[in-house]
């Protein structure tokens, strides 16, 4: 559980990293030249190569942790999270390129409503109502992604709508709830379903999600996984991870509201 020291405004940007140099000094260098509100940069480091690892090392100021292995997205992100001096904790992915204003806006997004917990941004590539599905010239085009960035930001500026999820790839969250709720959970490992977990804690604790409009994010896709098979197998294996931790928790629930209805009764009330 982090300290509850946050610093007024401060956000503390944390990105868990495993390999993917080229797309990682994109996302960082576009997001330190971006970046319109006051921030730290912590990187996270799954023992990725050599080359990686120095260039973290080159960056100025930012705070650096380096593991012995792959420890996985939720362990890493823990990690930050535990090092963040920020009153807004972003988590961000290795693949992301950010425009002018996208911070800003997610801070504005995050603190349009005190009850609002988290925000996050849309992007070309995700699942869910995040996605907004580009022309494959726009989205091949760095300057077409960028203007179209720029027009996301004037035509829908302070507007933001509620989403029952938040995907992971760019999540903004209040310090308070993360302190509320706790750290991510460890059992999904290297990815896939942690953030859904997460948003379900989240509105459990009575807070809304939502999605910042004015707010776009040019998203790789799964760049930390060894091709889109590694990326399935764990999705396969996270979908029951979270399956079977919801499902127990459903049965507790019911065990607390009757813990006499046994299977036998269970069977009776089916026959009506």
């Amino acid at each position: 559980m982090p300290e509850k020291r946050g610093h007024k405004g401060l956000a503390s940007l944390i990105i868990p990293v495993y390999n993917a140099l080229p797309h990682l000094k994109k996302c960082v260098e576009s997001a330190v030249k971006t970046a319109d509100w006051p921030y730290e940069l912590i990187l996270v480091d799954n023992a990725s190569g050599l080359p990686t690892r120095k260039y973290i090392k080159s960056l100025p100021k930012a705070v650096k942790i380096f593991n012995p292995a792959n420890y996985g997205f939720a362990k890493a992100v823990n990690q930050g999270i535990k090092a963040a001096k920020g009153e807004f904790i972003v988590l961000v992915n290795s693949d992301l390129v950010f425009y002018e204003g996208w911070l800003e806006g997610l801070i504005r997004c995050l603190t349009a409503s005190r009850d609002i917990g988290a925000a996050g941004p849309m992007t070309n590539r995700t699942v869910g109502v995040q996605r907004i599905i580009l022309a494959p010239k726009i989205e091949r085009n760095p300057r077409a992604l960028e203007l179209f960035a720029g027009a996301m930001q004037l035509k829908f500026k302070g507007k933001h709508f509620d989403v029952h999820r938040l995907v992971g790839f760019c999540v903004a969250l209040k310090r308070e709830v993360v302190e509320r709720i706790g750290l991510l959970d460890e059992r999904f490992g290297t990815g896939c379903f942690e953030d859904l977990d997460y948003s379900l804690r989240i509105r459990q604790a009575g807070w809304r999600l939502a999605a910042a409009k004015d707010v776009f994010v040019r998203h790789h896709h799964h760049a930390s996984f060894a091709g889109h098979d590694h990326f399935h197998d764990w999705a396969v294996k996270n979908r029951q991870v979270f399956i079977d931790k919801w499902c127990r928790k459903a049965l507790e629930f019911l065990d607390e509201i009757d813990p006499y209805l046994e299977p036998r009764s269970i069977k009776m009330l089916e026959k009506y």
